[in-house]
């Protein structure tokens, strides 16, 4: 079916201009406060839960939507007539004639979801061919055509159906085809749970479903927008202030057997030995017994960047990477290789603090900008990672301490020694030296609470 229409008349506008000013001034009345709040709490409902609220905002877009929720489709539950209601059967204000034509269009119209099919600027107002992707109904609407009105992409928005006019009214949000498809997709799998919890298979009906439940639109777009942030945030790079990969994913593992490691490490493929001196830090007596590797990215080139590195002390050794997935990867390909002679210490697999990236709903693909963490960050990140991996390590059994816990050590007066020496000498190969050049973890903290 194909709903022709002409070009809007100014006077048809205008009155459905006043016609809304009306309605909104009618929703902010003192004893409709209520319902107004619960009518866009419900169009609004996925964006109010508080975990959700920290990150994502509902669009201006969006916001409309909710409020023509309010005006056209919304019941109330205190015993109110709908808006529309009130302002037909308002006598006490004198409601134009040019508006109420109006009323009867907008309590009939329902949100929609619409594919443009095509356009056409040569006529004034411009014409835009528009195809219902819930039912296939077909519309011209008579509608400035702005540079994101392109064939193929898909609206959500409210079309209202005149005598002679089928209006858009505000700015439709806009979606790529993808997300648009995404977007029915969602809704109906809604749709299906509402029929089966109520056995309303009349809902199958399109444009039933939309005038009764048309905010579920609003809660996939929530959905889509959510979901598409989290598959970007998850492709972000992060970076050092000197254009390095930013190693934030941490696991550190004790041991008491470096030779063995060592060995072992040396025949993993793809590991490059690193040169002690590259280090931004220099260790006056501990250089000599660690040893680094690092896994760079294939290139042709030969300064390809590292996207791992493996440091062996003679106690510890830390496993560092680009992201948790290359970390789990590398314990698993430890465990494997070295099975019980590393002791797992603890890990860390949080981003750097970041803003959520952006979603371009007009885009069929998510691509997330580049974060850069600064030194002063990283020195934080490393402190309390240190922190809790330590504090924690004075109750576990440890290897360099004929797996003895360091606390039990520490009382003992003749086995003393060995744990002072012990801490000494993480103190010398400290985590936050060896990258940024400063220690990041206070030592005289990890004594005292062993009892040193």
């Amino acid at each position: 079916m194909t709903i022709e229409t002409h070009p809007n008349m100014p006077h048809e506008e205008e009155g459905l201009h006043c016609l809304l000013r009306r309605l909104r001034e009618q929703s902010l009345q003192v004893d409709f406060q209520n319902q107004r709040q619960m009518a866009l709490g419900m169009a609004l409902e996925p964006y109010l839960a508080p975990l959700t609220a920290q990150y994502l905002a509902p669009l201006e877009e969006e916001i409309e939507l909710a409020e023509w929720y309010l005006f056209a489709d919304y019941f109330p539950t205190d015993g109110h007539p709908s808006l529309v209601e009130q302002i037909r059967d308002n006598i006490t204000d004198h409601v134009p004639e040019e508006e109420r034509v109006w009323l009867d269009p907008v309590r009939h119209s329902y949100m929609d979801v619409l594919r443009i099919t095509g356009t056409d600027s040569t006529t004034q107002p411009h014409r835009l061919d528009l195809q219902s992707m819930g039912d296939n109904q077909e519309f011209q609407v008579f509608h400035p055509i702005s540079p994101e009105f392109q064939q193929g992409r898909v609206l959500l928005t409210r079309l209202i159906r005149g005598s002679s006019t089928t209006y858009l009214p505000g700015s439709p949000l806009v979606l790529s085809s993808a997300m648009g498809n995404t977007l029915l997709s969602f809704t109906h799998d809604l749709r299906r749970h509402l029929e089966f919890g109520t056995g309303n298979f009349a809902l199958a009906e399109w444009p039933e479903f939309t005038k009764q439940y048309g905010y579920l639109l609003i809660w996939s777009l929530a959905r889509l927008r959510g979901g598409a942030m989290a598959v970007a945030d998850a492709q972000v790079t992060y970076w050092t202030e000197i254009g390095d990969p930013f190693f934030y994913a941490i696991a550190i593992y004790a041991h008491h057997a470096f030779r063995v490691l060592a060995a072992g490490l040396e025949e993993w493929k793809n590991w490059e030995p690193q040169d002690p001196g590259h280090q931004q830090s220099s260790h006056p007596s501990g250089d000599s017994e660690i040893r680094r590797w690092v896994f760079k990215a294939p290139s042709a080139k030969p300064t390809s960047y590292a996207l791992a590195k493996i440091t062996l002390t003679p106690t510890q050794l830390i496993v560092e990477g680009d992201s948790a997935s290359r970390l789990d990867s590398l314990k698993h390909q430890l465990a494997a290789t070295f099975g019980f002679s590393l002791h797992f210490m603890g890990e860390t697999v949080i981003p750097p603090p970041h803003s959520p990236p952006h979603v371009d709903l007009l885009a069929d693909h998510y691509v997330a900008p580049p974060v850069t963490v600064s030194t002063a960050e990283e020195a934080k990140m490393l402190a309390s990672f240190l922190e809790t991996v330590y504090l924690e390590w004075a109750e576990q059994p440890c290897p360099a301490l004929d797996n003895e816990t360091p606390r039990h050590v520490a009382r003992d007066p003749q086995k003393r020694p060995h744990i002072a020496t012990l801490i000494n000498q993480m103190e010398e190969q400290d985590l936050g030296l060896q990258r940024t050049g400063q220690r990041a973890y206070d030592y005289g903290i990890l004594r005292s609470h062993v009892g040193l």
